[in-house]
């Protein structure tokens, strides 16, 4: 795996399983407020420029290292992230670098398997239950899309509509939740804020030329901070087996919703 980024560079994710997060728990830092900056062509034309980038995305995998904050209490775990543009695998690593927990989810099923604990959750992802396991009420679809410093996108790029307050930001409904994007001077998204019941604030950090150097999520009702530190990143498409979780042989498997 190449070395894509200098250690300390990039720090992302709000991927915190609950297993890990059992008991830790902070009330978090508020996220800065992004001073967004929309491009001249427009918020339906720049829906339409993000999803033409996201088509050339094959995949990613990285080894990261993810430092969660809940309720004044930390947590801190090496990780394993493999994304395609449809499913994810993350796994949390022991200090011995085996897999402590593993959480695969695809669009339309989520997988959780403790090693630890010897259980195993299967069910739909629903944004309760990614917020349940994953740590995020998003799809996986959407947090995949935000683990990569993009955003998701309306279903018609025709409904989306630029806004001045609190300052100039793209904003449009997708799957019954609001989300309002900040973008900077070339239409990089900045900071992403999702509206539905509950707020997720993803901040993005990024270099001049554009490129993702760190994200940092927040949900306030949760208590919740997470930042995800990637040590070694490829992009690249992972095998379809990749995504596939086999729970051993005798390990109890629970239904999640």
């Amino acid at each position: 795996m190449r070395r894509g980024a200098r250690p300390g560079g990039v720090r992302f994710l709000g991927l915190v399983p609950a297993v890990i997060l059992a008991g830790c728990a902070a009330t978090p830092e508020a996220a800065r407020s992004a001073a967004g900056v929309l491009p001249p062509e427009g918020a339906p034309a720049l829906i339409q420029r993000w999803e033409a980038e996201w088509r050339a995305f094959p995949g990613l995998r990285a080894a990261a290292d993810l430092d969660v904050t809940r309720r004044g209490r930390s947590h801190r775990t090496a990780a394993v992230v493999l994304l395609s543009p449809t499913q994810l695998r993350f796994e949390a690593l022991t200090p011995f670098g085996l897999p402590a927990l593993v959480v695969v989810a695809a669009s339309d099923r989520l997988t959780v398997f403790s090693a630890v604990e010897r259980r195993a959750w299967v069910g739909r992802p629903t944004p309760t239950a990614m917020a349940r396991w994953v740590g995020l009420p998003v799809d996986p679809e959407a947090l995949i899309r935000l683990l990569v410093g993009r955003t998701p996108l309306p279903p018609d790029a025709a409904a989306a509509r630029a806004e001045p307050r609190p300052s100039p930001h793209v904003a449009f409904e997708r799957s019954a939740a609001t989300y309002r994007v900040w973008t900077g001077v070339e239409g990089y998204p900045l900071q992403v804020q999702v509206e539905d019941g509950t707020r997720l604030t993803v901040v993005f950090e990024r270099r001049v030329d554009g490129g993702l150097e760190g994200l940092t999520a927040e949900v306030p009702a949760q208590a919740l901070r997470a930042q995800l530190r990637y040590l070694a990143i490829e992009a690249v498409a992972p095998p379809p087996e990749a995504f596939e979780l086999v729970i051993p042989p005798g390990v109890p498997i629970e239904s999640v919703g």
